[in-house]
């Protein structure tokens, strides 16, 4: 095992701390993400690798980086149990406490900052970053404004430490990074690490609800909230599954983008994707043409189109070419009294089929991200279920939820593929008990 320097011997590392430093002492990693429980001691393993990086290397300049500014000063600044507790004076030249910073007597400085305000971490030419509680940073913070200055040299590096906040996107890069070079992963659950008593989180289980403790203390993404419609968890259990199509089927899908990024085409054989085309093409009928082709090569039956906004003049050339075309109007008016909206009736179908296993496994990682992150509600005393805005989901993962709504669509006319489902009206299963329940299916 090799030998850790420790600037101070307040500083004592439990066995997953001193994991960590070995492996960023080995040169294992330049980047490193730490999805551990609550009360892991996150937060003093990013400091004291803070601390011993300015007192190893001149002149140089390294950030402790928190959500907020607030955050920053209370939780690492003033607690004496904190930076203070293992700053070792004899190589501290002055502490500045109006900017948060500390320098050193070799000319390297600590600032410690809040990502609230993006300003402030910039013009620092950092050497290493610790972004603390990275689930509630902005990714735009790293990705825009850190990320340029750290790749810019090879022996740069940044540690992200956080416990899971939903799906967003620390979600993102904890999946993702699994195939990327440089990066390092370390996965701590509270019922692995034995750094809490047992009677410690046998009281947290019995006071928080389950979702909560699962994410708090089992670093689960896939917990979310009680109005979560898809969770992760929904969707892997259809991985693998071997479907029996009940018919031959080949269709499309197309999301025109109106209020989204970008327009999503989807070619689907049965419940499965064929084929995803994205455009930013305003042109509507050269977006047309584009769809038109598509239709052609995979011999589609039919394709379906939302009509709102763009959607409409589309429909219209589509059907002049020669296409099948469905027209969907997700504001208007359901099939099933229940719902609010047709994109409330039709995700609340898209979901039961998940549920039950009855479509394709969805094997693009962006799609599953944006399905396990729309969230529904009740939209007023009478109980008609609303899926929220899309807006609303864009702010929460920072990019529209296009893919997931063209994917919707595409399963809705599956579903409802030579029936007619008008005067309808079964009742979604969340209606036939409590609607305080964490789970909208009942299980």
């Amino acid at each position: 095992m090799s030998k850790i320097q420790i600037p101070t011997k307040s500083f004592q590392p439990h066995k997953w701390q001193l994991e960590v430093l070995q492996a960023f002492d080995a040169g294992k990693f330049k980047f490193g993400l730490l999805n551990w429980h609550r009360r892991a001691r996150k937060t003093t393993l990013g400091l004291n690798l803070l601390i011993r990086e300015c007192c190893k290397n001149e002149n140089s300049v390294y950030g402790y980086i928190a959500p907020t500014y607030k955050q920053a000063k209370s939780i690492v600044w003033i607690d004496p149990n904190m930076l203070p507790k293992y700053l070792p004076k004899e190589v501290i030249k002055q502490k500045n406490e109006s900017e948060l910073r500390v320098e050193f007597t070799n000319g390297s400085l600590l600032v410690v900052r809040g990502a609230d305000n993006p300003d402030t971490l910039r013009g620092q030419d950092y050497a290493g970053v610790f972004i603390d509680e990275f689930a509630q940073v902005k990714p735009e913070i790293w990705e825009e404004i850190l990320r340029p200055i750290i790749t810019q040299n090879p022996e740069r590096w940044a540690l992200f430490a956080f416990t899971p906040k939903g799906i967003n996107h620390a979600y993102e890069y904890w999946h993702k990074s699994e195939g990327w070079d440089n990066w390092y992963r370390s996965l701590l659950r509270a019922s692995e690490s034995d750094i809490m008593t047992p009677e410690a989180l046998t009281t947290a289980r019995e006071e928080m609800p389950d979702v909560l403790y699962r994410q708090e203390f089992e670093c689960e993404f896939s917990a979310g909230d009680e109005f979560t419609l898809i969770t992760p968890d929904d969707i892997e259990k259809i991985k693998g599954m071997v479907r029996i199509k009940p018919f031959p089927k080949r269709f499309m899908a197309v999301d025109p983008a109106a209020g989204g990024d970008e327009a999503v085409i989807m070619s689907f054989s049965d419940t499965e994707i064929d084929k995803i085309l994205t455009s930013r093409q305003k042109d509507t009928m050269k977006l047309a043409g584009q769809i038109m082709i598509e239709y052609r090569r995979i011999g589609a039956e039919e394709v379906a189109i939302d009509t709102i906004g763009l959607g409409k003049p589309i429909a219209d050339r589509l059907k002049e070419l020669g296409a099948k075309v469905r027209y969907i109007n997700s504001s208007s008016k359901p099939s099933d009294d229940n719902f609010y909206n047709l994109r409330a009736e039709m995700y609340w179908t898209a979901a039961a089929m998940v549920q039950d296993a009855e479509c394709a496994y969805p094997e693009e990682y962006e799609l599953r991200r944006q399905l396990t992150s729309i969230k529904y509600d009740v939209s007023d005393s009478s109980g008609k279920i609303k899926i929220e805005p899309k807006q609303k989901v864009k702010e929460r993962i920072s990019r529209s939820p296009d893919w997931a709504d063209t994917w919707v669509m595409g399963q809705w006319v599956y579903k409802t593929y030579g029936k007619s489902i008008m005067g309808k009206k079964a009742i979604p299963r969340q209606h036939r008990r409590q609607k305080t329940s964490y789970d909208p299916y009942g299980r």
